[in-house]
């Protein structure tokens, strides 16, 4: 695979200004003669393994999509037409390093947004239908060609066909129409209808975005609470009046109940705490596995002082903040959050952002005892790993 880089031409400022979360737009030439990342042989034979996510969707002659989820055999894919299919492969990036390689190219973009890379291998006339999703989407076009219908920006409301696992709307009209090459890429913001079908034998790189919802935010943020709750603090009601209505609930006797609900959500900074434990939370926390024997800090130590350098788990997710207000750096790997002191931000920064630390780096951030000590805990929990 050649060296990835953006087309010199596209600007980032312009295109966060323009079109993000605001509309779709064609990027001609994004990666200047791209190389598949992957083989379409090689996507088939993730989808036959056990723990990879893996859909198949056929569209026989009946015209109705339909869902087959993987694991799959060899058979399976030999038993299919020459025509009208698609496999898609989730979180490509977990296990191929040339996939991951992609995700570099969006570093206009914070880096805990990027969810995965899924990766899908179309036979002329496949695709999934059109439907919409609720997050942004970059659509890199691999092997082939593949046309895209684009539609307007739909809601909650908008009707799907009955039956569908696929959430294919049942309305669709295109309001522009593109066709992709190699190295062209589609951005497409959340709920813009979209229609992808393949011109040729195609792959496609879904590069897609987390944003949690309003609802999986209350959820998350409420469980986290829950924990730090005293159980001792109840609902009460110790100003009750004898002139009451059997079965009336009296409004004045929930506002101590409310307030304290209140008091709690209303609380920014475990807000803040939680959603960086939150939005680090690996897709795949069983491929975050610790090492055999821990190291010790004089194992460490040695490491460094031979020039070891480190790689990133492509399964693991860093992120951190910046609070000028209490002059602190909260530092967030794999749903778990360390606090240091403002000073070390850039120590942090570099470990948040770099998916591998070299050994001249390694060495300078273990200058500061608490940044080497930072670096033995996410080697010994699987974060970080040796060179192999």
């Amino acid at each position: 695979m050649n060296a990835l880089q953006l087309n010199p031409c596209f600007n980032a400022k312009e295109f966060l200004q323009q079109y993000w979360q605001k509309r779709p737009v064609l990027l001609p030439g994004f990666i200047p003669e791209f190389s598949d990342a992957i083989s379409a042989e090689e996507l088939a034979g993730l989808a036959c393994e056990e723990f990879i996510e893996s859909r198949l969707i056929t569209q026989p002659e009946s015209g109705h999509w339909q869902l087959h989820n993987g694991p799959f055999s060899e058979s399976d894919f030999t038993a299919l037409p020459n025509s009208n299919w698609t496999i898609l492969v989730q979180a490509v990036d977990q296990w191929l390093g040339e996939v991951a390689d992609i995700k570099t190219l969006f570093d206009f973009i914070p880096s805990w947004r990027v969810e995965d890379i899924m990766v899908s291998y179309a036979t002329p006339g496949g695709g999934v239908g059109p439907h919409f999703d609720y997050y942004d989407v970059f659509l890199l076009q691999g092997l082939g060609k593949r046309r895209w219908q684009l539609g307007p920006r739909c809601n909650s409301e908008a009707q799907l066909k009955a039956g569908s696992e696929l959430g294919i709307l049942q309305n669709f009209e295109p309001a522009e129409e593109f066709q992709l090459s190699p190295g062209d890429a589609l951005y497409i913001p959340p709920r813009f209808a979209h229609w992808g079908t393949a011109e040729s034998d195609s792959l496609c790189y879904s590069i897609g975005f987390r944003a949690p919802s309003i609802a999986e935010m209350i959820e998350g943020f409420s469980d986290f609470l829950i924990k730090e709750q005293d159980p001792a603090l109840r609902y009460e009601d110790n100003k009750l009046s004898p002139k009451h209505r059997k079965g009336q609930i009296e409004l004045s006797s929930l506002e101590p109940s409310f307030h304290m609900l209140t008091e709690r959500l209303n609380d920014k900074q475990k807000f803040v705490n939680w959603f960086g434990c939150y939005t680090s939370q690996p897709k795949y926390p069983e491929l975050v596995a610790p090492l055999e024997a821990e190291l010790s800090s004089s194992d460490f130590a040695h490491l460094v002082n031979a020039g070891v350098h480190l790689q990133r788990n492509p399964s693991s997710r860093f992120a951190f903040i910046e609070s000028q207000n209490d002059l602190k750096t909260y530092c967030f790997v794999d749903g778990s959050m360390v606090t240091f002191p403002l000073e070390s931000i850039e120590s942090i920064a570099l470990i948040c952002s770099d998916t591998e630390l070299s050994s001249t780096e390694v060495t300078k951030l273990c200058q500061q005892p608490i940044i080497s000590e930072l670096l033995r805990q996410l080697l010994n929990q699987g974060s970080l790993l040796l060179p192999e």
